[in-house]
């Protein structure tokens, strides 16, 4: 039994400590982001919509989302005077887009974050309702990340009681995790 206790105890850490990890990192970045690099990378580029004329600002995402490979979720569509202007987030990347009904055109102003910058985004990644398959899976990726952090803390608590001789050890990565832990709450808060 105990056996099984250890090993399900040191998979669910080896599962969650690259998550946990990227998502202390991205705390650490939101909280001092004059530490981090964040200037994106910035195209423009302009396209003529060759389907009959648009009235729909989420039908133009489609057009666009279809003709030229862009991905993510459609966000803030709103219609202006000669059209539409309309916002595709993906993780690090966002693509504005002013479109006139005039002309037929779509000015595309693409903004690609850096590593940094993308981790701050999927870290606000949540639930299972995205509007690609990634951002889903990410989000189930969170789901069993957290339930290995449940996992962990429990069978953690058991070998902690069952072993005498393994208190020195647990005590010491106990002091280490919640030295680690303060540190980031002190470098979250001391913004």
């Amino acid at each position: 039994m105990y056996r099984w206790f250890r090993n399900t105890h040191l998979v669910a850490g080896l599962l969650a400590v690259p998550f946990v990890l990227m998502y202390g990192l991205s705390a650490v970045q939101m909280s001092h982001a004059g530490w981090f690099s964040m200037k994106p990378t910035v195209t423009e580029t302009t396209v003529t919509i060759a389907s009959s004329p648009v009235n729909d600002g989420r039908a133009l995402a489609r057009i666009l989302m279809d003709q030229n490979h862009l991905r993510g979720e459609i966000r803030q569509v709103k219609a202006t005077d000669s059209g539409f202007q309309l916002q595709i987030d993906h993780p690090g990347t966002v693509y504005r887009v002013e479109y006139s009904s005039q002309t037929h055109q779509a000015a595309i102003r693409t903004s690609v974050a850096p590593f940094m910058g993308m981790l701050n985004r999927i870290h606000h990644i949540a639930g299972l309702r995205n509007a690609s398959f990634i951002m889903d899976v990410w989000g189930g990726w969170v789901v069993a990340v957290s339930l290995c952090l449940f996992v962990l803390g429990l069978t953690g608590i058991y070998m902690w009681f069952r072993l005498y001789q393994e208190r020195v050890i647990g005590s010491i990565l106990l002091a280490v995790s919640l030295g680690y832990s303060l540190t980031l709450i002190l470098l979250i808060r001391a913004a």
